[in-house]
């Protein structure tokens, strides 16, 4: 994303009032996505189940469309906005809101009637109701897709779909949405030969990681939070760098990010003894050789790896429980006791002597066929003999 503090985008920070709205808008919006699109990311939003979903729809839709839109927020048009909204919100309370509430929230922002704010609530759900048009085309062709925000992960069964899709839906929907795709992040393939980025991971050849433009990112937001010109406590510092670390793991610790999650850790600790040992305003004068990894986890720093570690021991812990409760509603069949081997045993023995048994007739059925067809040979031959005799006679 763009840096938010130049134009086109800009930062508008959230209200009681538009809270309220955007609340009563995700009602509406979720009675007519439940039932014809229930993976929506207005109705759905765990990321752990939406990566799953790619998962097993890899396997029955070989390929793939990505697209997202070029400048997505300063380009939603509130004209055609509204026009939308007429149509979802039909009741008077609805028509009372557009035209007291959001009709005005609108005026205010923008330029020349174009543009919603970021880290606005209402703004986020007007721009996930802004995209709805192609949503409903997309559901009614029965195509399976995934959608955060402006990014698309459409599945295809073959090869020429993607491109047929993107001429004959998409863009002459973006058209009339006054929308633009963006080309540099424009991609479709195949599953298991092509990787795929979506909502920050990587997928290729069935197994998820983290995206190396996102691993650079919080490089860099790490490397902004420990500057030696900052003039922060060393408290202060670290708790900064503990926001990121549990933004930053929480996110990505579905992926398989183990190794990457060691060399962050590696690499944060590095900055913050740099920082700790060199800045002037700190209290810690110490050289890097004292400043170990039990003495900056101590001092409060978190660790990725440890959140990546805690998710693992609990999912198995969740995989463990759901075997357990499917042995005792009945779905899993029980281990057999040692007493009952020995009807196991027997009934065994009787499926081996049936399976010789019909060996057995198989073999005689194929003799006898053998022995009528020599049996008709011959008689054919005599036959034969006996008339030319009679021929020569």
């Amino acid at each position: 994303m763009a840096n938010i503090n130049q134009l086109p985008y800009y930062l508008i920070n959230n209200t009681y009032k538009t809270n309220q709205i955007a609340k009563f808008l995700l009602k509406k919006v979720k009675k007519l996505l439940k039932e014809k699109c229930p993976y929506h990311y207005l109705v759905f939003q765990r990321k752990d189940k939406m990566l799953k979903i790619i998962q097993d729809k890899s396997k029955k839709y070989p390929y793939f469309l990505r697209f997202d839109i070029e400048k997505y927020y300063p380009s939603i048009n509130h004209e055609i906005l509204l026009d939308i909204l007429r149509k979802i919100l039909k009741s008077r309370q609805g028509q009372k809101l557009l035209k007291t509430e959001i009709l005005p929230f609108l005026n205010k922002i923008g330029i020349q009637n174009k543009g919603l704010p970021l880290g606005n609530y209402l703004s986020y759900v007007l721009a996930g109701i802004y995209l709805l048009p192609l949503d409903i085309k997309l559901i009614k062709l029965n195509k399976p897709f995934l959608r955060v925000q402006d990014d698309y992960l459409v599945f295809c069964k073959n090869k020429k779909e993607p491109e047929r899709i993107l001429k004959e839906i998409i863009e002459p929907e973006l058209n009339k949405l006054e929308l633009k795709i963006n080309i540099n992040k424009l991609n479709s393939g195949k599953f298991h030969q092509n990787p795929v980025e979506f909502m920050g991971f990587r997928y290729y050849a069935g197994v998820f990681t983290i995206s190396e433009k996102k691993i650079e990112e919080f490089k860099k937001k790490i490397i902004k939070l420990t500057y030696l010109t900052k003039k922060k406590p060393e408290k202060a510092v670290i708790k900064s760098l503990n926001n990121q670390i549990l933004g930053f793991g929480h996110y990505y610790k579905f992926a398989n990010c183990k190794r990457v999650y060691e060399e962050l850790d590696a690499f944060i600790r590095m900055r913050l003894r740099r920082y700790l040992s060199r800045n002037k305003n700190s209290k810690n004068r110490e050289g890097n050789l004292l400043l170990t990894n039990e003495t900056l986890k101590n001092l409060g720093l978190k660790s990725l790896l440890e959140i990546k570690e805690k998710y693992a021991s609990k999912k198995k812990h969740i995989f463990r429980k759901k075997a357990r409760n499917k042995a005792k509603t009945g779905e899993v069949k029980k281990s057999p006791k040692w007493t009952q081997f020995e009807d196991f045993e027997f009934k065994y023995q009787q499926k081996l002597i049936l399976s010789q048994l019909k060996q057995l007739t198989n073999s005689l059925n194929k003799v006898e066929k053998r022995l009528t067809n020599l049996e008709q040979k011959l008689v054919t031959k005599d036959n034969n003999k006996k008339s030319k005799n009679i021929r020569n006679f």
